[in-house]
C-alpha cells in the first residue's frame, strides 16, 4: 500500500508503503526537492497524530541530491520530525554512500531508545525482514564455512557485514576445525564484504581466538576481498610463521592448490 497525496503523484521522487501495520518503506530517488521534504513532513505529522512508534526502512542508494529548498522545509519542521524519529522502534537504512552509512551509525549512537542498522543494496531483503521483525536479527550470518572435501583444509566464506557478535562466532567455528588432527591451513573466500563494526576489536574472544589459530596456521590464503585487506595480511605473515598469500574472487582453484602444495 503506498501513502500519497493527490499533489505529490507527480512531482515528488519519495515513495512511502505500508509494509505492515508496524513497519513502512520510504524510498527516495534523484534529487530530493521542497515537494519531497514537505511529502516527509506530512507523513510524520500524521505518524505522530496516530501515536508514532513502529519501523521505518529507508532507501537512499537513488538518490542523486537534495535542494536548499528542502532542507529549509526540513529545518522549519524539525520538532515534528525528531518527535516522529525519537518514536520509532528500529530504523533500517539502505545506502552505498558511505558518509551515509557513516552519519547512520553515528546518529544511532547519540538516539537513545531508536535502534538504527545500515544495509548496502545488495542487502535490502534483511532490511525488510528486520523492519518486518521476521528475522532473527539484522543482518544475515556473514560467515559460513565451505565444504572443500580436503583432508588438513579448512574453508570459509565471508559476506556481509561483520559486528562483534558474528566475528565472535566466527573465529569460534574456525577454533573448532582447526582442532581437528592435521588441519593446519586455512582458505578465507570474502564475497560482497561490507565491513565492520569497530567495538568487534574489543572483543576477548575475537583477540585470543585468532592468537590461537595464527599459532596452529601453516599456510593461510585469503581470495577476494579488498585490496586493503589482503596487502595487511601479506604484510603480517612476516610476523607469525604461517605462509599468507591472497589471490582474486576468481582465483579460488590456485588457492587451494597452493594450500595443498
Amino acid at each position: 500500500m503506498s501513502f500519497e497525496n493527490d499533489s505529490c503523484k507527480s512531482e515528488c521522487m519519495i515513495e512511502i508503503e505500508k509494509l505492515s501495520e508496524r513497519a513502512y518503506r520510504m524510498v527516495v530517488i534523484a534529487e530530493f526537492r521542497q515537494d519531497d521534504a514537505e511529502r516527509l513532513v506530512s507523513f510524520a505529522k500524521e505518524r505522530n497524530e496516530a501515536g508514532g512508534g513502529g519501523n521505518l526502512l529507508i532507501d537512499v542508494t537513488a538518490v542523486t541530491d537534495f535542494t536548499l529548498s528542502a532542507v529549509a522545509i526540513e529545518l522549519a519542521h524539525m520538532p515534528s520530525l525528531f518527535k516522529w524519529v525519537y518514536g520509532l522502534d528500529r530504523i533500517a537504512i539502505i545506502s552505498d554512500n558511505d558518509w551515509v552509512r557513516t552519519g547512520a551509525r553515528l546518529e544511532s549512537a547519540l538516539l537513545p531508545g531508536v535502534v538504527y542498522e545500515v544495509y548496502d543494496e545488495d542487502e535490502a531483503e534483511a532490511a525488510k525482514a528486520w523492519v518486518l521483525e521476521t528475522s532473527a536479527g539484522p543482518h544475515a550470518g556473514a560467515i559460513k564455512e565451505l565444504e572443500l572435501g580436503k583432508s588438513g583444509l579448512a574453508g570459509f566464506e565471508l559476506s556481509g557485514r561483520l559486528d562483534r557478535e558474528e566475528s565472535e562466532r566466527g573465529v569460534a567455528l574456525v577454533r573448532k576445525r582447526m582442532e581437528e588432527a592435521g588441519c593446519t591451513r586455512l582458505l578465507l573466500v570474502i564475497r560482497n564484504w561490507h565491513g565492520f563494526d569497530l567495538d568487534r576489536l574489543l572483543s576477548r574472544e575475537v583477540l585470543s581466538g585468532k592468537l590461537e589459530i595464527a599459532r596452529k596456521l601453516e599456510r593461510y590464503a585469503i581470495v577476494g576481498g579488498p585490496k586493503w585487506v589482503r596487502r595487511y595480511a601479506e604484510f603480517t605473515s612476516a610476523f607469525v610463521k604461517a605462509d599468507i598469500k591472497s589471490f582474486g574472487l576468481d582465483e579460488q582453484g590456485q588457492a587451494i592448490a597452493w594450500l595443498e602444495g
